[in-house]
């Protein structure tokens, strides 16, 4: 494993980051491959290409949250996004540990903070502008961040970071409840046309990582429609949306009034002539037509299903053009806390015991593709990281007495929810288009079984499974939906931009969007992460994150599944393919076609 080296790495990334500012090109220093071989893309660039062109064909087996840039959570869409949209700063071009460091992009550096820790300035770089050809301000990059984090009312799916901790002494409702141009939050600083500041209520040393969301692309006000925006994005990099219908496909194509001398380092270069999106693809096609050279990419970034990985495997030439590695993502299960009876910590113990890890490794796709299984929150290649098992079983195969036992005890205090025999019913969720979550909790359902926990799996598609069903609180508790499968990729790679958002009520949207999908709280987690924000130490940042893994693994709220890898394939006309370890799939804003 390469655990030592990429903790301490990720760590000097995060100090890098942190600082008051810094800047950085975005050429990556790593040995470039013109041929590849297996995982040769999780530290080089395979079949590198100053000008790949030609119509780059991706795909996915299911469809956007939203293309909205402020309305959007999804992994491969904060990856894809930068295609169409520049946010202040951004992650660095670079496989490897490379690619763990901020760098400037619409902004000049990555933020300078206040000698108090309060206030963060950002300065927008020269001749910026929209594909309209009109100019992109900092008042538009205010509006963005306000629209999509204090207008979620109406924009359900994005984070809320920074109404969490930038000041509103206005107690501002957003643009969609309060119409007036003149309101806005208060925290939020214009200075002329290039200037921004943040004033934020507490010490947060993550905030150049807050700056890299897509919540700080700019939206002009008047070219806002809401909820219907993403009908008509306005692009602020070098391509433009030429058509975008749900469930169908979308199509790309280059900006023509985008301006490379705002993008002195590169970072958005015209790659491709045109870049299509074919949606809701049944994943074993989409898999068949990547191998068979009639697609190029699979933009879900979550790996190819169990019967091309076993093609992939098998076959020399096709593993040639793989790799395999850890995602910076967990799989794991939520118990939902206010579902009852899991607001008794005695039957979500119950289901830690029950579940055999190995067959949900196995349904995942196994140690390859699937991952190593998992007893933290926290991934091995995170700082933070500690070895620990709170709820260990033989072989990792569950342990049905122990649950029994643990099941017993709840229903002394809840006996209400028990049918006769002590069995108890329960319903776990999962996302009917990814047939390896499903196939997982196929696998969870056996195992609790064994335990008196009867299951039934409820299944819903990925791009409303936030919004609507799993990560909505009324759906989940009028369904009375105990459990849900889930898999989470980091914000951003330290422990904060890891957990926050799935064991903290900012996670927590009542009106759909949650990604805190178990309605988990503790003001113990909460104390933590304040003194993790509060300082740039690394040493106590990482003992601080290992306290916060133990203490949400103590409350029992989350199931660890796998530390997850996804086995992804590129076809070998490909050109620029590496793995990004910021967003734990490959890098879609570098990718084209050779040889066109």
């Amino acid at each position: 494993m390469r655990k030592t080296k990429l903790i301490a790495a990720v760590a000097g990334a995060i100090a890098v980051a942190t600082a008051a500012s810094a800047c950085g090109s975005s050429s990556s220093g790593a040995v470039n491959s013109s041929t590849s071989s297996f995982n040769a893309g999780m530290t080089t660039v395979v079949n590198p290409s100053s000008h790949p062109g030609g119509v780059l064909r991706m795909a996915m087996a299911s469809d956007w949250d939203s293309i909205d840039p402020g309305n959007t959570y999804y992994g491969f869409s904060w990856d894809f996004i930068r295609l169409y949209g520049r946010s202040l700063v951004t992650w660095k071009q670079a496989p490897g540990t490379a690619g763990l460091q901020l760098v400037p992009d619409l902004a000049t550096d990555t933020g300078q903070v206040s000698p108090d820790g309060l206030t963060w300035t950002f300065h927008l770089r020269d001749g910026a502008t929209y594909q309209d050809g009109s100019v992109v301000t900092a008042a538009d990059v205010k509006y963005a961040v306000e629209r999509s984090n204090w207008g979620q009312d109406t924009l359900v799916n994005g984070p809320g970071y920074f109404k969490n901790i930038v000041q509103d002494k206005t107690n501002y409702r957003g643009p969609y409840l309060d119409k007036n141009p003149a309101d806005g939050v208060s925290g939020i600083e214009v200075d002329g046309t290039d200037t921004i500041k943040f004033h934020l209520t507490r010490k947060f040393s993550d905030f150049p990582e807050l700056a890299a969301l897509p919540s700080t692309i700019p939206v002009p006000r008047a070219k806002d429609t809401g909820a219907n925006y993403y009908k008509s994005v306005v692009s602020s990099s070098q391509y433009e949306v030429s058509s975008y219908v749900p469930g169908k496909q979308a199509v790309l194509v280059p900006n023509p009034n985008f301006k490379s001398s705002s993008d002195p380092d590169g970072i958005h270069k015209v790659t491709a002539d045109k870049i299509t999106v074919q949606l809701d693809l049944n994943q074993d096609q989409l898999d068949q037509e990547l191998l068979h050279g009639q697609l190029d990419v699979d933009l879900g970034g979550t790996g190819v299903g169990t019967t091309a990985q076993s093609q992939i495997l098998a076959n020399p030439a096709l593993k040639s053009q793989a790799d395999d590695g850890y995602t910076n993502a967990l799989t794991f299960m939520t118990i939902n806390t206010q579902v009852k009876p899991f607001d008794n910590i005695d039957c979500r113990r119950a289901v830690e015991f029950a579940v055999d890890k190995t067959t949900v490794q196995s349904a995942l796709g196994g140690s390859i593709g699937g991952g190593d299984i998992a007893s933290t929150l926290l991934t091995p290649n995170m700082s933070g990281y500690e070895q620990s098992n709170r709820y260990p079983t033989p072989g990792n195969q569950g342990d049905p007495q122990q649950a029994k036992a643990e099941l017993a005890t709840c229903q002394k205090a809840e006996p209400g929810q028990f049918t006769g025999g002590g069995m108890l019913n329960v319903k776990l969720s999962a996302r009917l288009d990814r047939p390896k979550e499903v196939n997982s909790a196929v696998a969870i359902q056996a195992a609790l079984a064994l335990a008196n926990i009867n299951v039934e799996i409820e299944k819903y598609p990925s791009d409303k499974y936030f919004s609507a069903f799993a990560g909505n609180d009324a759906f989940v508790k009028s369904n009375k939906i105990g459990l849900s499968m889930m898999k989470w990729l980091a914000d951003w790679p330290d422990v904060f931009g890891d957990l926050d958002q799935v064991i903290t009520p900012d996670g927590i949207h009542p009106g759909g969007g949650s990604t805190n999908l178990g309605d988990y709280s503790s003001p113990k987690v909460q104390q933590l992460f304040g003194q993790y924000l509060g300082t740039n130490d690394a040493a106590t940042r990482a003992r601080v994150g290992a306290q916060i893994d133990q203490q949400a693994m103590d409350d029992a709220a989350i199931v660890p599944l796998t530390y997850n890898k996804a086995l992804e394939y590129h076809p070998a006309n490909v050109a620029n393919w590496y793995m990004q370890p910021a967003f734990g799939m490959p890098d879609f804003s570098m990718l084209g076609v050779s040889g066109s």
